[in-house]
């Protein structure tokens, strides 16, 4: 309604510029009602989320986050908006190669740890056309320079990240240094195992005997999986030390996690491991992906595997209360991209993008087509390079879309 009324001939026969509509004239159409009520906008939006679809009391910091900025909110909204890149490339689809997915491939996704650097986060993680990514971080980027002034940069930074990964489809053995910024937090690095084990025992919330015991049985199968792969892990290398439910995250807060301290090789406190929990995501609301594993734990191991720099350790599962949960330990340092803190510049942002860019180009085909690989490569970089234009024009309808979703959020 607004465009229309924007573009509608006035009196003198020319036409009124929506660039040139002064806040006052907007105002006022808002006042007498002839802009869209907030609940049509949203009918209209594929990417608004209500509030009153989740539950956020026993959570409400995951609410604050999500209204904290769009791309917050667009980090609780994966699965709509995977969907509707689905709906957009329909055609084009038909004819994409299945790809390793990361799944939730978005700029504060980005970390550097003891093991090595770049996306981590598997929870949705699956096979399908690799355009699923290639949006989700495109969107991301752009809304990331739009919360840092720099929306200038925003069309050359997807053309890095895009460089990146065609690069890398041309050569996967491309080799590519380390980012500044990864650097300069890997230098910081230290080991206090001391202050490690407290954070984490703050971060543990108590559970009731009762699922302690339960959890404690569930996962004696994945005990078993881990003491096969590695014989040294003797009997009382899993023992619990401590146990508690974890709430962290935007996209996983609302998913069941639980975090545990395990004796570990000695009976040493300060040689504990932490292994981390989680349930294995439904992402059936996603029709591109493949079908077959969207609640299987594999998808979520093999996508780490495959695409993962430097996978995380203690990969494994276990069935629990009629669910799927992956396991994996943590590390002493994690830093994750933090989009109001990371960047003193767009070049430190850039050397990120081109390095996303290489990790998914590598991953991407990684032993899924074996030993067709070269195949599935250059079919990729060919659908790329023949769609390059509509790719970056749909990124910014997304953009748009995901800002437009987040204001009506926040009326709500």
């Amino acid at each position: 309604m607004q465009q229309i009324i924007e573009n509608r001939k006035v009196s003198n026969g020319g036409r009124m510029n929506a660039g040139r509509m002064n806040a006052g004239i907007k105002i006022l159409l808002c006042t007498i009602g002839l802009l869209l009520p907030p609940l049509l906008q949203a009918a209209d939006n594929p990417l608004f989320i209500s509030k009153n679809t989740h539950d956020f009391s026993s959570n409400p910091d995951l609410l604050e986050r999500v209204k904290s900025s769009p791309h917050g909110y667009f980090r609780f909204i994966n699965i709509v908006f995977s969907q509707e890149v689905c709906n957009r490339f329909k055609e084009m689809l038909i004819t994409s190669p299945s790809l390793n997915l990361h799944g939730d491939a978005h700029l504060e996704q980005y970390a550097v740890t003891d093991l090595g650097r770049g996306l981590t986060d598997f929870d949705d993680s699956s096979t399908g056309p690799g355009l699923v990514d290639i949006m989700r971080f495109g969107v991301s980027l752009r809304l990331a320079c739009r919360q840092l002034g720099w929306e200038k940069e925003s069309e050359k930074l997807f053309d890095t990240f895009l460089d990146g990964y065609q690069q890398a489809g041309n050569n996967p053995d491309l080799v590519v240094a380390e980012p500044s910024w990864a650097a300069q937090k890997r230098a910081k690095f230290k080991v206090n195992r001391n202050a490690y084990f407290k954070w984490v025992a703050s971060i543990m919330e108590p559970m009731p005997e009762s699922e302690i015991e339960e959890l404690t049985e569930a996962i004696k199968p994945y005990i078993r999986m881990m003491q096969a792969e590695d014989p040294n892990r003797g009997a009382s290398y899993f023992d619990i030390v401590a146990i508690g439910y974890l709430k962290m995250g935007i996209g996983s807060a609302l998913d069941m996690k639980y975090v545990l301290r395990i004796q570990g090789k000695t009976t040493d406190p300060m040689d504990d491991i932490v292994l981390e929990m989680k349930e294995v995501r439904d992402i059936s609301g996603i029709e591109c992906i493949n079908a077959g594993n969207k609640i299987d734990p594999f998808r979520v191991l093999l996508g780490q595997a495959r695409i993962a720099y430097t996978p995380f350790n203690h990969l494994g599962y276990f069935f629990h209360k009629d669910k799927n949960f992956w396991v994996h330990s943590w590390v002493d340092n994690y830093k994750e991209i933090d989009i109001n803190k990371s960047f003193e510049n767009v070049e430190m942002l850039r050397e990120i993008v081109f390095d996303v860019g290489v990790q998914l180009g590598k991953g991407h085909v990684k032993h899924i087509a074996a030993p067709f690989d070269l195949q599935l490569r250059l079919q990729q970089n060919e659908c790329i390079k023949n769609n390059y234009d509509d790719i970056k024009l749909q990124c910014r309808e997304l953009e748009k879309l995901t800002v437009d979703a987040w204001t009506l959020f926040l009326q709500e």
